[in-house]
């Protein structure tokens, strides 16, 4: 499903922004990325999309190489990100209009469910709404196209406590429904033993692991810990 072999990334006066990550995953896995700030988690999420290209090294996401962005690949994949900025003038049903058109696999009946899960009138105006009320609204048009891959990129940083557990118990239930795979990548790793069935760590652009939650956590018993003492050892 998502395969990266030796990947990595720099550029001009930064040579080591990503250093020779590798990993494998399987369709329908829940693959958490977790990470100090400048780790390069969001450079690798860029790579998975197809936003940048890599250096050197091999990716494969879907059985295609994302940075020949093929269409019929980047159809499947949904992308949620606190960077993609939305009209302000735009009520949510608008920009909902706007994103289904690019998905022929969109569902409005799943669009309207998302919409009650997660307390959004269809005629707000993006520019009323809080920052995680607009991330919820990404949230629903993520996952009212159906897609085999979400890539979600610090979206939980500003989701409350309950928006938080329910993006990600949708997630956790479409994983497991519809074989969802889902890359999440986060510095806030509490409170993801339950949904992560992968782990990768990243320090300063470098693998420090990859592994199953089980043997991530080794002697730990919580995620949160456990990406602790690897950073310290």
């Amino acid at each position: 499903m998502i395969e990266v072999t030796d990947l990595s990334y720099s550029v001009p006066n930064k040579p080591h922004i990503l250093d020779s990550i590798t990993f494998q995953l399987p369709s329908g896995s829940f693959f958490v990325v977790v990470g100090e700030n400048g780790a390069g988690k969001t450079t690798l999420l860029d790579i998975l999309m197809g936003f940048r290209r890599r250096t050197s090294g091999a990716v494969s996401v879907l059985d295609a190489d994302p940075q020949t962005d093929p269409w019929q690949a980047r159809a499947r994949i949904a992308y949620l990100s606190e960077k993609v900025d939305m009209p302000g003038d735009w009520e949510t049903r608008e920009y909902l209009e706007f994103h289904r058109r690019f998905y022929s696999s969109y569902d409005l009946a799943d669009e309207t469910n998302l919409l009650r899960v997660f307390g959004l009138a269809s005629t707000g105006r993006i520019g009323n709404l809080s920052a995680g009320e607009i991330r919820r609204v990404q949230i629903v048009a993520a996952l009212a196209t159906q897609p085999q891959v979400l890539i979600a990129d610090e979206i939980t940083a500003v989701l409350d406590i309950q928006g938080r557990k329910r993006f990600l118990d949708l997630l956790k239930e479409r994983q497991r429904m519809k074989r969802l795979t889902v890359v999440l990548a986060t510095n806030v790793p509490e409170g993801l033993d339950s949904y992560a069935d992968y782990v990768l760590l990243i320090r300063k652009g470098s693998q420090v692991a990859f592994a199953p939650l089980g043997e991530f956590l080794e002697d730990e018993t919580e995620l949160a810990r456990a990406v602790l003492h690897r950073l310290e050892e």
